[in-house]
């Protein structure tokens, strides 16, 4: 043996964190005093500053530790934008240990005080000889725990199986127990995922289904059960040789079957075990208990924080981070399962993209970025009235609302995120306009991709007729058509409507009936012109539809100028007649 001073190493309490995630930028750690406050924001000065999400203010929030292992958070009320916690903005709160909350685009997540490693500069040097790399069985050696804490560094970096191999190990190792099994536990019974066993462990590995069973009603706290030997010197109630004592501690994964730590062993002693009764030198079996609820809880936590981030990524491509909150707070794959429910549909399409770079690729390219532009503008204002993007195709988006949870108002919203859409167009490009169709009817929602490529999507008649009504407003000369079903249910204080006319879409036998929409002034004078206005076409289109075309186009005549849905049939019954066969609906031969 090699003389000299032996190496100190001293377990400290590592500090609380908050993670902060964006797509702008990797993930960071920020330290939390437990003795102060810290303020987050973009400005230099602030203790937490992210300059690379513009919804923060320049000092947005206060993050105040409260000593019991919980955060609370206030917004400053200068800040511009809010704090989405728990899909709701909230101006203070208090965060458990794993809670997030979202400014804009960035997530920030709060990591507990954990214990880290501190060691001293080594004195000497020792190479292990290869018979002794095997660990000799000392449940108190302190290579064990630091094991045992690299769990979530392992979870991220190599399989699940390879992870469940090594955490039965590590904590076989850490309690001495005869053998550890981690179980999925299935419709059809227990599943073993990784077992962990001393060398001279031969016999079956039979585990209690009674203590599963209790382990997953009562998770995610551990459950130990004690078995005795009668006075013949036989086994009672154990299920299996050389077992006398078992702990099981279930990790609820969402979306999955429970998982369950299973450590089983035997007591060297020839007294009734107790959960006080010393197993080994170090533990007892409340000790155990304690280390397994531990483990078990963190590799649950590691596994759930990893199945919420697959599942972030996957919902940005169709869900503002107010709706990726509120679905990650239930059950992801239950919220997103396909159902039967009414729905808000949206088409929106840059009218005339396609003829500016038909057939020429060159001028597809050229106009590239300012497409990017106006999608990202728009797909914006669905986001901001809570609304949910479905698809991109080429020039166009498909958006619902009322799905994937239910919108009170979700007519009201829809209305409103289109007439914010056109009004944008005017802001984000050089004269282009668009055209929008709402629907509103039963449509079945949900995750509808398939096993290579997830997709939350939207299938129904409804979704079919929206298109048509968006390339109608091209024929009609207007940038918004809704249908009669959407109509009827907007808030007049909101949304004012006015009928158009009725159509008979190319290659559809069903009728639509197809309305303006506008926002509703603020102003009464505004309100009372329009109401006029639309009272004037109301009278023309009346006309109009009972064939007398030459009073139509004399009633309309007053408000052609400034109306380009009255201008429409202004110019159908500038004709003075109508066909023989005329039924009050307008027969289109294209769509």
């Amino acid at each position: 043996m090699i003389a000299g001073r032996q190496r100190t190493d001293t377990i400290e309490p590592g500090p609380m964190r908050l993670i902060t995630q964006s797509t702008s930028q990797p993930s960071q750690s920020f330290p939390l005093n437990e003795n102060g406050s810290r303020t987050v924001g973009r400005s230099p000065d602030a203790d937490i500053t992210i300059t690379t999400e513009p919804a923060l203010s320049r000092n947005h929030a206060t993050i105040t530790p409260m000593g019991d292992n919980t955060l609370h958070v206030a917004r400053n009320p200068n800040a511009t934008n809010p704090i989405i916690y728990k899909g709701e903005p909230t101006d203070a709160f208090t965060m458990q240990p794993g809670d997030v909350f979202v400014i804009g685009e960035t997530t920030f997540q709060f990591e507990p005080a954990t214990a880290t490693t501190s060691d001293n500069a080594p004195q000497f040097a020792h190479t292990m000889p290869a018979d002794e790399v095997r660990p000799r069985e000392r449940a108190g050696d302190r290579m064990r725990l630091i094991d045992l804490m690299e769990l979530p560094v392992v979870l991220r970096t190599k399989s699940r199986s390879e992870f469940f191999n090594y955490a039965a190990g590590c904590l076989r190792l850490a309690t001495n127990a005869g053998w550890v099994q981690v179980l999925r536990i299935t419709a059809q019974g227990p599943e073993v995922l990784s077992e962990d066993a001393k060398l001279d462990q031969t016999h079956d590995k039979t585990v209690s289904t009674k203590l599963i069973t209790e382990a997953i009603n009562k998770a995610p706290s551990p459950v130990t059960y004690c078995w005795s030997n009668n006075q013949s010197g036989k086994l009672q109630a154990t299920v299996s040789e050389g077992v006398d004592w078992a702990i099981g501690c279930a990790m609820p994964i969402p979306g999955e079957d429970p998982i369950i730590l299973y450590v089983a062993g035997q007591q060297q002693q020839s007294a009734t075990t107790s959960l006080d009764t010393p197993i080994t030198t170090d533990l007892s079996l409340r000790d155990m208990a304690r280390l397994v609820g531990l483990i078990a809880d963190m590799i649950g936590r590691t596994m759930s924080l990893e199945k919420m981030e697959s599942w972030k990524t996957r919902l940005g491509h169709f869900f503002s981070d107010k709706v990726t909150a509120k679905i990650l707070e239930e059950d992801a794959e239950q919220a997103l399962a396909p159902k039967i429910t009414e729905a808000t549909v949206m088409f929106f399409d840059i009218r005339g993209f396609s003829l500016r770079t038909e057939r020429n690729l060159d001028r597809i390219m050229e106009f590239t970025a300012e497409r990017k532009r106006v999608l990202t503008a728009m797909s914006q204002a669905v986001f901001d009235h809570d609304g949910v993007i479905i698809s991109y195709a080429g020039d166009g988006i498909l958006a619902c609302w009322n799905v994937p949870s239910a919108i009170n108002d979700h007519v009201d919203k829809a209305c409103e995120a289109a007439i914010t859409m056109t009004q944008q167009m005017k802001n984000v490009t050089d004269g282009w306009d668009c055209g929008i169709g709402l629907g509103c009817g039963n449509v079945v929602a949900g995750s509808l991709g398939s096993d290579q490529v997830y997709a939350f999507d939207i299938l129904g008649a409804v979704v079919n007729q929206t298109a048509r009504v968006e390339g109608i407003t091209k024929i009609v000369g207007v940038d918004i058509l809704v249908t009669k079903e959407v109509a009827q249910q907007v808030h007049p204080d909101r949304i004012l409507t006015r009928r158009v006319a009725r159509f008979q879409p190319a290659g559809m036998e069903e009728v639509v009936e197809l309305y303006t929409v506008s926002r509703t002034p603020d102003d009464t004078a505004q309100r009372q012109t329009l109401i006029e206005q639309f009272a004037i076409h109301a009278n023309g289109l009346s006309a109009f539809e009972g064939g007398n075309w030459e009073e139509a186009f004399s009633l309309l005549h007053p408000i052609v100028e400034r109306d380009a849905a009255a201008r429409y049939v202004y110019k159908l019954a500038i004709q003075g007649k109508p066909p023989k066969d005329w039924r009050g609906v307008i027969e289109l031969s294209s769509k």
